[in-house]
């Protein structure tokens, strides 16, 4: 009995690797009362390691995000994750987002700097691949195909 749970969970795992994923990450910046910015990124057929390691590095932001709140700033964050996986239906990660008041200009700054630290450790991943020798980040093939007009402008 152990070992056929022990078998269906190594498959179970190994079928969730062999998924592959569109996300949309978000970091909105608000005053309450006006926008201030919005970054968004959306990445088409990230395999599931890919897209795991990226959650742990944006777990990280949100750790952060959440011991910066509430400290009488003008600001208000908010980090989103949202995946559709396999051609499924899009589901916003429940632990992937954070909303936050009341961070102030020098947290944000610093939360910001953690941000881009985190973006350059993604691309260093695709460096390591090219410097293989690999031509793509990962398998592009899998994600949808681009649609375009008569002139070639997507639509």
């Amino acid at each position: 009995m152990k070992r056929n749970f022990l078998l269906a969970a190594l498959f179970a795992s190994s079928a969730a690797f062999g998924q592959v994923c569109d996300v949309t990450y978000v970091l909105d910046v608000d005053t309450g009362e006006r926008n201030v910015s919005t970054v968004t990124t959306q990445v088409y057929g990230v395999p599931m390691a890919d897209v795991l390691d990226n959650h742990a590095r944006g777990l990280r932001i949100i750790n952060e995000l959440s011991k910066v709140q509430d400290r009488g700033g003008p600001y208000n964050v908010e980090v989103s994750e949202t995946r559709t996986c396999d051609g499924g239906v899009a589901v916003k990660v429940p632990d992937g987002g954070i909303m936050v008041k009341g961070v102030t200009l020098k947290d944000n700054n610093r939360i910001a700097r953690m941000a881009l630290k985190e973006a350059d450790g993604i691309t260093k991943r695709y460096e390591d691949r090219a410097a293989k020798g690999d031509k793509h980040g990962w398998d592009h093939s899998k994600a949808k195909k681009v649609k375009r007009d008569d002139l070639g402008k997507k639509i």
